[in-house]
């Protein structure tokens, strides 16, 4: 009996759209389609965002190249911007939380030489950790974790954005005007 009602709630999770997190969702198949060569342009060649960037790259088939090619899409990013604002005050008040929101301008240019990303395009994550004046190093650390996994989400928001636009035609093309 607890087999069956076991496998009935699997059906029912499954059947709402529930999915674990790191599965295949429908946005990501895009990372499963034919690989693209890409050249990132960046002021710091070596910052984390670029670096966090860079080990995404095979996860979405996506080769890098250090040179433009016949085929190949150029990422250009420009510098990012940390915002660091106080998000919640304690009784004693002293800050308690703080709201960290990290944004990059890019522009995307295909092969032609063309951008295709519209002007001001630019990627924005926030988040809100708790700051703990009595361990003001822990509260530190905790706020470089979480620099870093915004700046993996970001670069995994900038590379879903080539593939959708890689994926799509181009406007002006014979398979858009069919559209």
């Amino acid at each position: 009996m607890k087999k069956i009602i076991v496998s009935l709630l699997v059906l029912t999770l499954s059947a709402c759209g529930w999915h674990l997190r790191g599965s295949v969702a429908e946005e990501d198949k895009l990372a499963m389609t034919a690989p693209l060569d890409l050249v990132i342009i960046a002021k710091d060649d070596h910052s984390p965002l670029v670096n966090a960037l860079r080990e995404s790259l095979p996860g979405y088939k996506i080769n890098e190249l250090t040179a433009s090619t016949a085929n190949s899409y150029t990422l250009d990013l420009g510098s990012e911007k940390l915002d660091r604002r106080t998000a919640g005050v304690g009784s004693d008040a002293l800050t308690s939380a703080y709201e960290l929101t990290l944004r990059v301008d890019y522009s995307i240019i295909n092969a032609a030489g063309s951008t295709i990303t519209p002007n001001e395009t630019s990627a924005r994550i926030s988040r809100t950790y708790n700051y703990n004046v009595n361990n003001a190093n822990g509260a530190a650390q905790e706020e470089e974790l979480v620099l870093q996994e915004m700046r993996r989400e970001l670069a995994q928001s900038v590379l879903r954005r080539l593939k959708k636009l890689s994926a799509s035609p181009a406007p002006g093309s014979p398979t858009a005007a069919a559209q």
